[in-house]
């Protein structure tokens, strides 16, 4: 699977009600670009963060489900969060890891996740459903399938993809509309 794939599946399998919170790169870009919505909020220059900001979301908005699309360069920056996560066991919080074992978004420097164990981590510090995947046909049932939290989806993808993708640079307006999707019941 791709990252263009794999971000196609979640975002076309996810409840249009979801809450979205995507990491610093080529994620988020390539989220703005294709599936760009109130429903998204972007998080460039806060590598290491997405875990962090959407926890906050889900334990102050317990009755949306939060989706947090992470990059897994991005989730060893600030590995702490997960601890976090698994105590306050946000039943609404669905993390997503796009993992490429690698620095996607700078030079495709390899990461650490493949000695990291990701997933296995995910289930040590609480999170109460892990899946690891590799396929979207395996992506989207993972998904579907994750009723309660907090939920954590290691999709494993190949390295490279599609890198000129535009940014998001209207924060402001984006953070604008954001915030009056979170008041819609």
């Amino acid at each position: 699977m791709k990252r263009k794939e794999a971000i196609e599946t979640i975002m076309t399998t996810i409840d249009p009600k979801d809450v979205i919170i995507s990491t610093t790169g080529l994620i988020s870009r390539e989220i703005f670009e294709k599936f760009d919505s109130a429903r998204n909020i972007y998080v460039p220059g806060s590598m290491g963060l997405a875990s962090s900001i959407g926890l906050g979301l889900a334990v102050s908005c317990p009755d949306k489900r939060v989706v947090v699309i992470d990059g897994d360069a991005s989730l060893l920056m600030n590995l702490g969060a997960i601890v976090t996560v698994g105590n306050e066991q946000p039943a609404n919080l669905l993390h997503i890891v796009i993992d490429n074992s690698a620095y996607g978004s700078c030079n495709e420097e390899k990461s650490m996740s493949n000695s990291a164990h990701l997933d296995k981590l995910a289930l040590v510090v609480g999170y109460q459903y892990v899946q690891t995947v590799s396929s979207q046909k395996d992506l989207r049932h993972a998904i579907l399938t994750f009723r309660q939290g907090p939920g954590f989806i290691l999709a494993k993808i190949k390295l490279g993809g599609r890198r000129n993708f535009r940014r998001p640079l209207n924060l402001v307006e984006i953070k604008d509309r954001f915030m009056l999707f979170l008041h819609q019941p």
